[in-house]
């Protein structure tokens, strides 16, 4: 097997992508990719990604030789060559620590944008100002578009993603504005009118640059490998699999469902279980399950296979069809856009489409005509990581309803209704267990439940005055405002130009005219527009037609989504039955939500009637009218 491009060759644009390049420069001056015809606005997207891939691609240390050299770390076996390591190790074999954990986040605008502030900088206008004023949900505001069980599935995701260290030692004092209910706690001393919060532990810094601009660790690995369900150790993923036979992972099936193992505090027994609620309960059994049915396929076609490949490449299937899902379904969902239909189908099979590549396969190496899966694994002239700008642009916490509505999934009849912190943490089963509901049930209710919408003054107090189990009290709403500022992402409108957009000349601008808004923010940045946070901007500005998040957050999305895949040697290179069997490439091609659902919880059937089979929804068969 030859190794890829390497990480660190420059990346060039194709003459033509030049040309397209300046060509839509001109179009967008006058009319936004999302109001032209579907095709040329998803031609236009294509532009803005190769202009993307040479601008905002950027390694956050000194030398490629960081990513290591091929042979380090020594494997006793070959086995890396066909099957993932689950701490992201040769994933690139010129390269081999890219990716893994512990690698640092990348970043998207080069390090000159990105230096830590002042603490004065750091805290103006104030965090909690901005929550209290900008965030706080005043009235919760549904996301129509989308459906509960979309939400759960990008926390579901991003819990493979990434993952900041705290400091243990560093915390900043955010003051409480007059007036403020805050009632202390996470480390305020009391009689103290201010809230501690604890520092991002920075990475050890390599040289001046790192001093200036801090560069941080993931705490997870980058790649797309299912690492919550997994583990991101090779000793943590022989403790999830425990006593199982056949490559599976291991349940508890001594209930009336099949849940998660739990050890003997209750915690689940998974990858990662940070934030735990019930959509993440219901998404990691899912797959758990889904993992284990791949498994079940595998022996019955290879019986001599030894338990341990069975894992390999049922790991190796269940992984591809998460990013297949994310990629065809989910995204289409909350960019519920004709344009972005086109692109992201593009971005899975390329521009001839499902069925005829279902029908004859990869008619071209290129990404654009037979899509990226196959196409050959590419680093633009960066080494793979995921960003900081990345993690931004994922503070989706407003999805985030305040009460949940359980119905029974035969029959329609309403249940139950949950305040949120009564699914969260501990509680997470206890619709299940204290509630009469079975799975089936749950997963109905989440897919005709509202999620919030991403926008201002939508952010719900249960997030904002969080207790966590290890005894944090916090509001994620100043968290969020901080750890943007503290890790250098630069604010709304110098985002904006980093990523090739103009800024906003004013706060009317920003807010596409709405003077209410428009003078609520001008009143918390005292004028300044250059102030205005990147996720506030982000919530403020209007979106384009179907759009579930913001035009700009969007910028980061056209070059990651596809990045995701082609950075990949599993899916961009290792696209094949060699590596994934035939078994295994026919389970992603025929799989999606719908199939995965109806396979494990078939009475779910009944409400996918009808439902496309690539599209991120339920339906509510009785037409019921209720609020979440």
């Amino acid at each position: 097997m030859s190794p890829p491009p390497s990480s660190s060759a420059p990346y060039k644009t194709s003459l033509t992508d030049k040309v397209l390049i300046f060509v839509f420069k001109g179009v967008n001056r006058l009319i936004p990719w999302h109001k032209l015809p579907p095709l040329i606005g998803a031609i236009n997207i294509s532009a803005y990604r190769s202009e993307l891939r040479q601008h905002n691609l950027h390694d956050v240390y000194p030398s490629p030789s960081y990513q290591g050299t091929p042979g380090c770390p020594a494997m006793e076996t070959n086995e890396y060559l066909t099957s993932r390591n689950s701490d992201g190790l040769f994933n690139a074999l010129d390269a081999p620590k890219m990716g893994c954990l512990g690698m640092r986040f990348g970043r998207n605008v080069d390090r000159q944008w990105t230096k830590k502030p002042t603490i004065e900088d750091m805290l103006s206008p104030n965090p909690r100002t901005v929550s209290e004023e900008l965030l706080k949900r005043d009235v919760f505001k549904p996301a129509t578009i989308l459906n509960l069980l979309a939400a759960a599935w990008i926390q579901f995701q991003v819990h493979d993603w990434f993952m900041h260290e705290n400091s243990a030692t560093e915390t900043y004092s955010v003051p409480l504005p007059e007036n403020d209910t805050w009632s202390g706690g996470n480390g305020a001393q009391e009689g103290k009118r201010e809230m501690k919060i604890e520092a991002t532990l920075a990475d050890t810094p390599l040289d001046k640059t790192d001093e200036e601009a801090p560069a941080y660790k993931n705490l997870n690995t980058h790649w797309w490998d299912g690492s919550q369900i997994y583990g991101n150790s090779e000793a943590r993923t022989t403790e999830l699999r425990g006593k199982a036979s056949n490559g599976k992972l291991e349940v508890d099936a001594q209930t009336l469902e099949t849940f998660l193992p739990r050890d003997k505090n209750g915690i689940p027994i998974t990858g990662f279980l940070t934030n735990w609620w019930l959509g993440l309960e219901m998404l990691h059994t899912l797959f758990v399950l889904e993992h284990n049915a791949i498994c079940d396929e595998l022996v019955k076609e290879y019986p001599d296979w030894t338990s341990e490949k069975v894992f390999d490449i049922a790991r190796l299937v269940n992984c591809a069809l998460m990013a297949k899902i994310h990629t065809v379904e989910w995204t289409p969902a909350i960019l519920s856009h004709p344009t972005l239909k086109i692109g992201m189908d593009a971005n899975w099979w390329g521009i001839l489409g499902e069925k005829l590549h279902n029908l004859i396969g990869r008619v071209s190496k290129s990404e654009s005509i037979s899509g990226i899966p196959g196409s050959g694994a590419e680093q633009h002239g960066a080494p793979y990581s995921l960003t900081e700008e990345f993690v931004s642009v994922y503070r989706l916490h407003t999805l985030i309803p305040d009460d949940i509505a359980f119905f029974n999934a035969e029959t329609g009849e309403h249940k139950e209704t949950y305040p949120i912190q009564d699914v969260a943490f501990g509680n997470a089963r206890k619709p299940l267990t204290d509630g009469g509901l079975k799975f089936e049930d749950v997963f109905y209710s989440f897919g005709i439940n509202y999620p919030g919408a991403v926008t201002l003054n939508n952010t719900p107090d249960f997030l904002r005055d969080l207790h966590t189990p290890e005894g944090r009290h916090i509001d994620l709403g100043t968290i969020d405002i901080l750890r943007d500022r503290e890790r250098g992402v630069p604010r709304y409108n110098q985002f904006r130009r980093l990523f090739h957009l103009p800024p906003a000349e004013s706060f009317l601008a920003l807010t596409g005219g709405n003077a209410t808004v428009a003078d609520k923010l001008s009143a918390i940045y005292v004028g300044d527009v250059e102030k205005v946070d990147l996720l506030v901007g982000c919530l403020a500005e209007p979106l384009p037609k179907g759009f579930g998040f913001s035009d700009t957050a969007f910028r980061v999305f056209i070059l990651m989504a596809s990045r995701r895949l082609k950075s990949d040697r599993f899916i961009a290179t290792a696209w094949d039955e060699a590596t994934y069997s035939k078994v295994g490439m026919r389970w992603v091609r025929e799989g999606g939500m719908k199939a995965l659902l109806v396979r494990h919880f078939p009475v779910l059937g009944e409400a996918l009637k009808g439902v496309a089979n690539r599209k991120f929804d339920i339906k509510n068969k009785l037409n019921l009218e209720h609020e979440s």
